[in-house]
């Protein structure tokens, strides 16, 4: 359970057991032995700097057990005042304590809004007037993330979680250093302070907040703790106070939709008979996660495309508050081999995610006797350890070899199921090798990341996790940020022209070789959508970023042998991917490759670098003005326009008009790839979309002039989204191809292509 249900440091909360204190944590949270060289005779007396005094022996007040601290907290900031004042500011958020075995570590985000009246005005002013008596007790169902509880510890009877407006939010916080004694909880934080205009973080400061925690001898009413005390924050003096809301630290409502005769895995028995859930595998971290199961009769729908996901995901998705976090999960069909993927990139990102039910695992004698050959959906364990990692990622969870801050590979949640089948035995066989619980990586990232990084809908995926950029940089060991070594004996290359325009629709070609004597066995998923291949771009004001899919797709990894001096080559585009548009800057960008090989070891490539430039000539800027918009861009990156008219209208301009382009003709494979497939809208019939084949046509003989069956094929098999290896458009572009009687040497090239976009071969 991570320590988290452990009895942290002291024992429990209805005695005095010697968890007074002294105790003091370094910056990351660490307890440090005896630092302050005292013991606990030194109760009565004076701790040395901000700590205050001690309560004294015989006070009908008793410090508070390390316990009550642990959890979740509203804190609120007061600024002492200077001078009359017209408006005054409510400085309020949530304050998590985290309190392990060992250790003690604090975070907060702080949200802040003007409001008119008396400056100073009661604890927690306007913010929360119910916080007052007895309606503690009873109108917490009313707040967000309001979760029935027990009231132990001093935590309400009713769980709930501080969910303010986004466009409040102003600072995030993390303790520096920790003292606890006697009731008296001292610490040092770094300040990072929030741009509302740029959405992120642009500078640091420091501070210190002291609280003082006291339980009363009785507590008939089961009132919640309170610490009240002050904060040094920018050279000024606040009154600050706290009250718990908590014993967990985070909470996200969760609403399952499932399609007919799929099921959703309510519970699971894994290894050693423990039978665990959704919401115990995330308590586990810290999470209080309701789950409600709204509706389990979305159409069937054998294989679903990730345009029809979207309109699953804005059609089918309950009403919510505006503040209170949530999250959409569907139990779905197929889509592929793929056991589960976080779909949602659109305007909102990281809303929601899918498990494929009917996705179905392997032979192998590493799998267990009777999981072989079975759909997730019959095998609860493998399933609901799916559709908790998909929730990772729209929570902001890496795979942990993705992850700049290089956390271990092993056989916790979000690690990809290929490298937990990679542990497991025909002895000690998969899904029972698998650990249901995160890793302490993750976990510090649930519990202590700001709310932009893991609330749903904010900060893209990747934001902080991903990115030697942007968020907040973690400790790293002695390794650094070595996610794995390197392998020998292979090449990887990645081919992008030299110069762009800035609304050019660009592909690259990813291709590794083997240089060695012997034959390598090598993953085949050389795409950026399923994990395994990622691109480092350095933009040109120098920031660092992982380039990958829109989507992010799981599932087993697929391997294939490949001889000495044969190659795998991959066709992307990269116009659109996890960053927008990808040179949407003019400068100078590098790019790099990076390959995991088996998911020990990687390959990468050499810089390359694109110079982006604006847009010059009358076709350039038609061109530009057609393709910078999102639903364009998304478009592109799906290979469908979805129910989205308005890029459907703009990507059919641009194909009549410049089909010449590999622009315009990208934007007619779109559209041949759309019309020639329904598309279904569940929700609103009038939506749906059915095959239309002579328009299907059209677009593909518009891509189709003055181009080579290579060069046809190429650009369809970019077009087409990587996971979905059915999509029509390449097989389509390979028999127009063929129709216009090309050269049996280029049928032949354009035939390897579309060979490789379905199951990538070594050549």
């Amino acid at each position: 359970m991570n320590g988290l249900d452990e009895t942290p440091l002291g024992q429990h909360d209805d005695c005095n057991c010697g968890d007074e204190g002294p105790f003091v944590f370094d910056e990351h949270g660490q307890l440090v032995d005896d630092q302050l060289g005292v013991t606990a005779d030194l109760l009565g007396r004076r701790l040395p700097g901000p700590m205050g005094p001690v309560i004294p022996p015989g006070s009908r007040a008793r410090a508070c057990p390390l316990q009550v601290l642990n959890g979740s907290w509203l804190i609120q900031i007061t600024p002492r005042p200077v001078g009359p004042v017209m408006f005054r500011s409510e400085i309020r958020g949530p304050m998590r304590i985290q309190v392990g075995p060992s250790s003690l570590l604090i975070s907060g985000d702080i949200y802040v809004r003007r409001i008119s009246g008396p400056p100073f005005g009661p604890p927690f002013g306007r913010l929360l007037p119910h916080l007052d008596a007895a309606a503690d007790v009873e109108e917490g169902q009313d707040r967000p993330g309001a979760r029935p509880g027990t009231g132990a510890h001093g935590a309400p009877r009713v769980a709930w979680y501080p969910q303010l407006p986004g466009n409040e939010y102003s600072w995030y916080f993390r303790s520096t250093g920790v003292t606890y004694q006697g009731g008296v909880l001292s610490f040092t934080f770094v300040r990072h302070l929030w741009d509302r205009i740029s959405q992120e973080f642009i500078s640091t400061d420091t501070g210190s907040i002291e609280l003082r925690c006291r339980r009363p001898l009785a507590n008939p009413g089961g009132l919640p703790s309170r610490m009240a005390g002050t904060a040094t924050i920018g050279g000024r003096r606040h009154d600050v106070r706290a009250v718990k809301t908590s014993n967990l630290y985070r909470g996200c409502r969760v609403e399952v939709d499932a399609m007919t005769n799929r099921t959703w895995p309510a519970s699971a028995v894994i290894a050693g008979g423990v039978t665990t859930t959704f919401q115990h595998i995330y308590a586990s971290a810290g999470w209080d996660v309701p789950v409600t199961v709204d509706e389990i009769n979305v159409p069937e729908d054998a294989s679903l495309t990730n345009a029809e996901l979207q309109t699953l995901l804005a059609t089918h998705r309950g009403p919510g508050t505006a503040d209170a976090w949530r999250l959409w999960l569907l139990v779905g069909s197929a889509q592929g081999g793929l056991f589960g993927i976080m779909f949602d990139q659109d305007a909102v990102p990281r809303e929601g995610a899918v498990g494929f039910a009917d996705a179905t695992l392997g032979n192998l004698p590493i799998i267990e006797a009777g999981a072989r050959n079975r759909p997730l959906d019959e095998v609860p364990a493998a399933f609901l350890r799916t559709l908790v990692h998909e929730a990772g990622h729209a929570l902001n969870l890496f795979h942990p070899k993705h992850d700049v801050h290089a956390p271990p590979v092993g056989i916790e949640i979000m690690n990809q199921t290929g490298d937990v089948m990679g542990f497991a035995t025909a002895a000690n066989p998969y899904p029972g090798n698998a650990g249901f619980n995160f890793a302490p990586h993750d976990v510090s990232s649930l519990v202590h990341s700001p709310d932009p990084q893991v609330r749903p809908g904010w900060k893209p995926f990747g934001w902080g996790h991903g990115s030697l950029s942007a968020g907040l940089p973690a400790p790293t060991d002695a390794e650094g940020f070595v996610n794995e070594d390197d392998t020998n004996g292979l090449r990887l290359e990645i081919r992008l022209p030299e110069e762009v325009f800035v609304g050019e629709y660009i592909t690259a070609d990813v291709v590794v070789t083997n240089v060695s004597d012997a034959p390598r066995e090598v993953s085949t998923r050389l795409n950026l959508a399923e994990g395994d291949l990622r691109m480092l771009h350095i933009r040109p004001d120098g920031d660092v970023e992982q380039v990958r899919d829109i989507v992010v797709a799981c599932g087993p990894r697929e391997t294939t042998t490949l001889p000495p001096g044969e190659s795998l080559t991959g066709r992307m585009q990269v116009f659109f991917t996890s960053e927008g548009v990808t040179f949407e800057e003019p400068g100078k960008h590098q790019v790099r490759a990076e390959f995991d090989v088996d998911g020990y070891t990687a390959v990468r490539s050499p810089l390359v670098t694109v110079w982006a430039r604006t847009a010059v000539t009358e076709t350039e800027r038609e061109i530009a003005s057609a393709v910078l918009d999102a639903g364009v861009g998304r478009a592109f990156a799906l290979g469908d326009f979805g129910r989205d008219d308005a890029a459907r209208t703009r990507l059919a301009t641009l194909a009549e008009e410049r089909a010449d382009s590999d622009t315009g003709a990208a934007a007619a494979l779109v559209l041949a790839n759309a019309f020639a497939r329904a598309h279904v809208d569940y929700r609103d019939t009038d939506a749906t979309r059915d095959a239309d084949a002579e328009q299907a046509k059209h677009y593909l003989d518009l891509a189709a002039q003055g181009r080579s069956a290579e060069d046809l094929v190429r650009l369809a098999a970019t077009v087409a989204s990587p996971i979905e290896r059915e999509a029509p458009v390449v097989a389509d572009a390979l028999t127009r191809a063929k129709r216009g009687r090309k050269r049996s040497a280029d049928i032949t090239r354009a035939e390897a292509i579309a060979e490789d976009f379905v199951t990538p071969a070594a050549r």
